[in-house]
C-alpha cells in the first residue's frame, strides 16, 4: 500500500540544537511531504457563479494505468473539498521523458451535472491546474464565468511551516498547492500558487494586507491567517492528524 511506501520515503531530517545539550533535548522530526512528485491540482467551480463553494463531491479515475493515481496524501479516496483535490501518480510510476500518461476524471458533486476531463502527466512538468466548471443539474452546460485576473505587486516569499498540536516535536514541510483571500473579505478563495518543501513566491498579496491561506491535504482543509508587512513572511499551519498520526 503506497501509504507504507510514503511513510518510508518521507524526507525525514533530526536537528539537534545544541553541541552540549542531552542527544534527546530539543530533538525535533522534519518531515518533507515532497513524496509524490508529479500532481495536478483539480479546481472545481459553478460554471455561472464563481463565488459559490462546493464544499463536497467525489472524483474517479479511469484509464489503463488508473491504478498509478493516488490522492496527494497517498491515499485512494478521492474525496472533493471546497472544490480541490490534488491526485498524481505514485512513486513507482512517475512519467518517463516523451512518454506522457492520459487519464479520463469524472467529476460528481451533488446538484451539479458530472463532467468528464483527460488530464495528461508528462516529464517536464512536475504542477499542473486543471480548471473543472459544473454547470447546475438540469441545466446545459454553458461557457464558465471568467474570473477577474489576480492583482500583481512586490514579490513576497513565504515560508510555510506545519505543526502537529498533538506531536510538538513533529514539524512539517508541506509540498502543497495554497489558495488565499482577503480576511474579512467573505469571498471564495482563489489559487494562489504552489509552494515546494514550505516554500513560495507570490506578487498577488498586498503589504499591509491580512490574508487567509488555506491548503487541502487527505480530503481536509487547513489554514492559517497572515498580515503581509516584508519581502520574507513566516507562516504557521496546525496541520490536524492528516500527517500527524502517521509517525
Amino acid at each position: 500500500m503506497i501509504m507504507e511506501n510514503i511513510k518510508k520515503l518521507l524526507f525525514v531530517l533530526l536537528l539537534l540544537s545544541g553541541a552540549c545539550k542531552k542527544p534527546t533535548e530539543d530533538l525535533k522530526i522534519v518531515v518533507d511531504t515532497n513524496v509524490i512528485k508529479y500532481t495536478a491540482l483539480i479546481h472545481v467551480t459553478d460554471a455561472s457563479n464563481p463565488e459559490a463553494v462546493l464544499k463536497s463531491g467525489t472524483l474517479s479515475v479511469s484509464g489503463d494505468n488508473a491504478d498509478d493515481i493516488y490522492e496527494i496524501s497517498g491515499n485512494k479516496q478521492f474525496n472533493i473539498n471546497n472544490g480541490v483535490i490534488t491526485i498524481g501518480p505514485g512513486p513507482a510510476a512517475v512519467p518517463l521523458a516523451g512518454k506522457p500518461e492520459t487519464y479520463s476524471v469524472q467529476v460528481k458533486v451533488p446538484g451539479y451535472n458530472t463532467v468528464s476531463k483527460s488530464i495528461s502527466f508528462a516529464a517536464d512538468q512536475k504542477q499542473q491546474v486543471v480548471d473543472v466548471s459544473l454547470s447546475k443539474a438540469g441545466t446545459v452546460n454553458s461557457a464558465p464565468v471568467i474570473q477577474k485576473p489576480l492583482p500583481v505587486y512586490d514579490p513576497v516569499s513565504l515560508n510555510f511551516t506545519g505543526t502537529c498540536s498533538s506531536s510538538p516535536d513533529l514539524v512539517i514541510r508541506p509540498s502543497m498547492y495554497v489558495f488565499f483571500r482577503e480576511t474579512g473579505s467573505g469571498t471564495v478563495y482563489q489559487y494562489l500558487g504552489y509552494m515546494e518543501s514550505g516554500n513560495m513566491t507570490a506578487t498577488a498579496l498586498k503589504k499591509g494586507e491580512t490574508y487567509d491561506f488555506q491548503v487541502t491535504y487527505d480530503g481536509q482543509n487547513y489554514g492559517t491567517t497572515q498580515q503581509i508587512n516584508n519581502e520574507s513572511e513566516s507562516l504557521t499551519i496546525n496541520m490536524g492528524s492528516a500527517i500527524c498520526n502517521n509517525f
